[in-house]
């Protein structure tokens, strides 16, 4: 495997009166990056294409990608809190509460009082909520073995770690061991 990096070009616009792509006037000696290669745009380019593909794929199931993430993620950690579920979507508390309401309405999810403390809840999938993840994770295979298929087996998992760096270096990984109550 070789060890190529690739460098990310930094135009250094000139002091004008207008910029030939949109009449603007740029700093003096202001570096720019083109909006298109930029990493974080790419990224959030890819992540919603990726999310309204996978919202095309949920919708037959009238499920949203926010609640097809929560059956997941319940079904992966039964009787997790919901603190344990917002941190692990890396979402505020009342975004996931809303989304636990809603499958709780539909009968997909049921809250339970955890022991002495009222204010904390485990989260559990009833049978029918069960089955509903069972069928919305093998779609999310089916959608993964398409990634790996476009990307191959080496780039995919190259890809993997990579993600996993940045998840690290901004502190989203969290733990998922079952019982967990954080």
């Amino acid at each position: 495997m070789s060890n190529s990096r690739t460098a990310t070009k930094v135009v250094v616009l000139p002091s004008t009166d207008s910029h030939p792509d949109n009449g603007a006037v740029p700093a003096p000696g202001r570096p720019t990056l083109p909006l298109e290669t930029g990493l974080g745009f790419r990224l959030a380019r890819l992540a919603r294409t990726l999310r309204s593909q996978w919202a095309g794929v949920l919708e037959p199931l009238e499920l949203t990608t926010a609640q097809a993430v929560v059956l997941r993620a319940v079904a992966i950690q039964p009787g997790r809190s919901l603190r344990s579920l917002a941190r692990t979507l890396a979402t505020d508390p009342m975004n996931a509460k809303r989304c636990v309401d809603h499958l709780e309405q539909q009968g997909l999810l049921r809250s339970e009082h955890r022991g002495e403390d009222r204010r904390s809840r485990a989260l559990r999938l009833t049978d029918s909520g069960q089955l509903l993840a069972a069928r919305v994770d093998a779609l999310a295979l089916e959608q993964e073995q398409r990634l790996e298929q476009w990307l191959g087996a080496e780039h995919r998992a190259r890809l993997a770690t990579t993600l996993g760096r940045l998840e690290a270096r901004l502190d989203l990984t969290t733990p998922t061991a079952p019982g967990d109550p954080r």
